[in-house]
């Protein structure tokens, strides 16, 4: 990939353009993000490293497999690696830190999820394989570790299995140790980055992981990272983008003081919004159809319904991939729609629930044009009797009255 083109790959592959501004603002603000990005990061930062000073070129390890890297040293050894951030709750500066070992994949329970020692496990089944030959673990501080398999800490709860978290002192005698690799003349040498220049696109992040923009976004679309981009910042872009749009309308909204919301933003007249993007399942861009989840993500039935008090409007925020050419819209950004959920189709099962506001989950729409613009209106397919309470129509990019006062 050149530099030249390698940002207009990336949102390619997004389905839109938004500013870089709110991909790193959000990537440095969800741990749950920005948590597997360092884990990446750190994978390209050893390539580098092994690249620059080993003259080789580590290969990465197939779709779940525990080994991250597999690299050829100079004598014709094949070995195998996964490769680690410590946790940062863990950090005792001086004293001590550790990683986060078990699989985030397959079975979930412990000790299943743990790694075992010796494979097969001579205690319990697990899937995948034997466990890489080493760890290669980032010193919070200076340093990498090299650390064999057989001297990783064992599992005081589950014995037989490495233990998670796994502890390793700050002045471990594993840091640097290039030479168990077959790279004796850089032992106790600090070979990797830890600093890039400022950059532009995406400077908070590149401070944190020190890669350059170029690097980050090149890492995003590898087809083995592609949980970052599919999983990640499609979904959780929708409501910076939208909270964007609101600001250059004028229109400020702060994010939910209050413990498990029921909306995500609400603006500073009070006006609650819940924000949802396009259910895939449910949206036919050649039928010109948008469908939409309009309910929380846990529990079931009653439980998981929203009820009309929970919020005021429910903001649409439509991909441009879910919209056809033959509307007429700028199909590289974002487009918003708000509907008050007043309007939205109440659950016919509000009688057995003995409930009387609970909003039905899927809510689906047509997409019209108009010489006033585009803009949506209820649909009537369902397989049971579902109405909206308003008709419409809800037009996109213009914003209720009701959020301007």
């Amino acid at each position: 990939m050149t530099k030249k083109n390698i940002f207009d790959q990336f949102f390619n592959r997004l389905g839109l353009v938004v500013d870089w501004k709110l991909i790193d603002d959000l990537v440095v603000s969800d741990a749950n993000i920005l948590r597997p990005i360092k884990g990446h990061a750190f994978e390209i930062i050893f390539d580098i490293l092994a690249k620059n000073y080993f003259d080789i070129n580590p290969k990465s390890g197939i779709g779940d497999s525990d080994t991250d890297r597999t690299i050829t040293n100079k004598e014709g050894k094949k070995i195998t690696l996964q490769i680690k951030t410590c946790a940062l709750n863990t950090i005792q500066k001086n004293v001590r830190f550790a990683i986060s070992l078990h699989k985030t994949h397959g079975l979930e329970r412990r000790p299943n999820n743990l790694y075992p020692m010796k494979w097969p496990c001579p205690i319990c089944p697990h899937e995948g394989e034997a466990f890489p030959d080493f760890l290669i673990i980032q010193h919070p501080r200076k340093g990498i570790l090299v650390v064999p398999k057989k001297e990783i800490p064992e599992s005081n709860t589950y014995p037989g299995h490495y233990a998670d978290p796994a502890y390793f002192s700050w002045n471990s005698k594993w840091l640097n140790r290039w030479d168990l690799l077959g790279f004796s003349k850089f032992k106790g040498k600090s070979l990797e980055r830890r600093s890039v220049p400022r950059q532009k696109k995406l400077p908070k992040l590149a401070k944190i992981i020190h890669l350059t923009d170029e690097e980050i976004v090149a890492m995003w679309l590898r087809p083995e990272n592609f949980r970052t981009i599919d999983m990640n910042l499609k979904g959780n872009l929708r409501e910076p983008a939208l909270e964007k749009y609101l600001k250059e309308n004028n229109i400020k909204t702060k994010k939910p003081d209050v413990p498990y919301p029921k909306y995500d933003r609400k603006t500073l007249n009070g006006i609650k919004i819940q924000i949802k993007g396009p259910s895939k399942a449910y949206s036919k861009k050649e039928e010109n159809t948008l469908g939409v989840e309009v309910m929380g993500t846990h529990g079931k039935g009653a439980i998981r319904c929203y009820s009309e008090k929970d919020f005021d409007f429910l903001g649409f925020v439509i991909d441009p991939q879910y919209l056809n050419r033959n509307l007429g819209l700028n199909l590289l950004y974002y487009h918003f729609c708000f509907i008050p959920i007043e309007f939205l189709p109440l659950h016919y099962k509000n009688k057995i629930w003995r409930t009387k506001d609970k909003i039905y989950p899927i809510c689906k729409f047509v997409v019209k044009k108009k010489s006033d613009g585009v803009y949506l209106i209820p649909s009537d397919n369902y397989r049971v009797k579902i109405k909206f309470r308003n008709s419409g129509p809800w037009y996109l990019d213009k914003i209720p009255k009701e959020l301007n006062q």
